[in-house]
């Protein structure tokens, strides 16, 4: 990743926001499948993104990069119910901006570090983000 290609997650951003703005009430409760809600996606993406951003502070405090635990999401999805409808969709876009002011504040040799390490997915977003904005849409139509 280049520090210009984190355009792709400003752009992702900018639709995450469009999406939640339009959605209702009821919205927030259309089924997903895989017992998937779009409050549930939009908490993920939230988590994910706010989780990137703290292993990002991380790393650029000397930490090495932390590694992820493969049981977060079935964790999340165990305390899903406590998430507040009215305002995840918020919460989703303030993670999304948020993460994308900790890429645009890395250098060009951390960005290449991690992508030699296998870690280009903390910084581009977007692919994660239009995966779920996709199915929320899908389940909208």
């Amino acid at each position: 990743m280049t520090a210009d290609s984190n355009d792709s997650n400003i752009q992702s951003t900018d639709r995450l926001r469009d999406l939640v703005a339009g959605l209702g009430a009821d919205d927030i409760n259309r089924d997903l499948g895989g017992g998937w809600t779009v409050g549930f996606a939009l908490a993920h993406l939230a988590f994910w993104d706010a989780r990137q951003v703290a292993a990002l502070q991380r790393m650029s405090q000397g930490e090495p990069f932390p590694s992820e635990d493969m049981a977060t999401n079935a964790a999340l999805e165990r305390i899903a119910a406590a998430f507040n409808p009215t305002t995840i969709g918020a919460a989703a876009v303030r993670a999304a901006d948020q993460l994308d002011v900790a890429v645009a504040q890395l250098s060009a040799e951390k960005l290449q570090s991690l992508s030699n390490a296998g870690l280009s997915y903390a910084v581009e977003r977007a692919p994660h983000r239009e995966e779920h904005m996709r199915q929320i849409e899908a389940a909208l139509d």
